[in-house]
């Protein structure tokens, strides 16, 4: 539930500020501190929305609405889907659309097999509850956000957990920490201020809390190898069959290598069912070995394929996107689960984020004060083609920058300059006109 202004005011009050922070403005300052300007100090109002995050807020919606047990079958909550997808396709907005048709057949796949298959948390899951942290720098500062779910695990962890309809790529090293610093700055918030649970306050120090990312467009997919190790490989939701075709073909391409197995296991058996030091009692302990061995030797005789067949069956599972044309024991090899990212709350990471975060705070602080000339304190350096993906096709201020404005034209000159000769000018180069 999202408080209101009265109940912001209320915060500041009892905290003894004079503002709440939010992690947007500090993650507009880290983007770019002359968006920063625009948004916060000359207080520009746009509608910055686009397609990702219209596709983000809706997801949410859905997931938080099931855990509110709006609706409780996969049919409702595909259902609810489907009636976004009617609805996003009749934005007319040009900023809403996907770069192009493929990027957006795919996005929607991922989502539809989310939504359709996704792990349903086992335990009493709170959506939009609002969390504080403080941190004190040259002043006191006061964080105020939403955690987007939380739960109490079994071994009673408190887990936050935020969904993500993006990309996973630099969701891993020091990438995932910069990205996770939003739900690092909430456990804090948590570890500090306790959570209510249940109608009594309870206290979780950063030991007991749980960051994780439900990255909604990929599964996990684990099974076990040859040597017994189990490997868990992360794939798009839309082909998680295509991506794991190699495997499969060498699951289908090793079944006579088993059978192999089986003889070689049978004649080893036997060996010790005839040796004459043989007790009856040791021959009867053999016995249902031996016949283990032959049973799984005549099951896997009927799933011995020429190539021909091999290729038709990976096409077949490629194309449904699952394994039920597989024999039986390969579609019970492979586990396809929710594709989870845990951050790790060690100490060091906590201290990090609390002093870059801080450092950052104290930055604006001095920029923002009394007297400051802004224009001069948020400038940025000029926009180059190597930084400016952001600017062209994610900046929500683009049309208010100065610096968005120089760095269209300088590109509009240099296309200028790059125009090819006219047929007359051309002409008159090669000394024919």
């Amino acid at each position: 539930m999202r408080l209101n202004r009265e109940q912001l005011n209320l915060i500041q009050e009892k905290m003894g500020v004079d503002k709440l922070w939010s992690y947007s403005k500090v993650g507009t300052f880290d983007q770019c501190t002359w968006l920063y300007k625009l948004k916060y100090i000359d207080k520009i109002r746009v509608k910055g929305d686009n397609c990702w995050t219209w596709w983000g807020s809706a997801s949410h919606e859905i997931m938080q609405d099931w855990y509110d047990k709006k609706f409780n079958e996969y049919i409702e909550m595909a259902g609810v889907l489907e009636k976004k997808v009617i609805e996003y396709s009749l934005i007319a907005d040009k900023k809403y659309h996907f770069p192009d048709d493929n990027q957006w057949k795919n996005y929607i796949a991922n989502i539809r097999h989310y939504f359709a298959n996704t792990e349903i948390i086992p335990f009493n899951v709170i959506n939009e509850r609002a969390v504080l942290a403080v941190f004190q720098g040259i002043e006191k500062y006061v964080f105020q956000g939403y955690l987007d779910s939380e739960f109490v695990d079994a071994e009673g962890n408190l887990v936050i957990m935020d969904y993500k309809t993006s990309s996973i790529s630099g969701f891993t090293g020091q990438d995932l920490i910069k990205k996770a610093r939003q739900l690092i700055i909430y456990a804090i918030g948590v570890s500090q201020h306790g959570r209510m649970i249940d109608g009594e306050m309870r206290q979780f120090p950063i030991d007991k809390i749980k960051v994780r990312y439900d990255m909604m467009k990929y599964v996990n997919v684990t099974f076990m190898q040859k040597n017994g190790n189990i490997k868990v490989t992360k794939a798009e939701r839309r082909n998680w069959v295509g991506h794991m075709a190699t495997q499969l073909r060498k699951d289908l391409e090793d079944i006579p290598k088993d059978i192999e197995k089986c003889e070689k296991e049978i004649k080893k058996l036997e060996r010790k069912y005839n040796a004459k030091v043989r007790t009856e009692d040791e021959k009867r302990e053999l016995e249902p070995l031996i016949k283990e061995q032959y049973d799984r030797q005549a099951y896997l005789e009927n799933y011995v394929f020429d190539e021909e067949k091999v290729a038709e069956l990976i096409e077949q599972a490629c194309t449904s996107n699952e394994l039920t044309c597989m024999p039986p024991f390969i579609q019970e090899k492979y586990t396809v689960g929710n594709c989870y990212i845990d951050v790790e709350l060690t100490p060091e990471v906590i201290e990090e984020c609390r002093t870059e975060l801080v450092a950052t705070l104290d930055q604006i602080t001095l920029k923002s004060k009394k007297g400051v000339d802004t224009e001069e304190a948020f400038d940025r350096s000029r926009i180059e083609n190597s930084d400016s993906y952001y600017c062209v096709n994610l900046c929500d201020m683009k049309d208010h920058c100065k610096h968005y404005k120089e760095f269209k034209q300088h590109n509009e000159m240099f296309l200028m300059e790059k125009k090819p000769p006219s047929d007359q000018e051309l002409l008159s180069l090669l000394g024919l006109g």
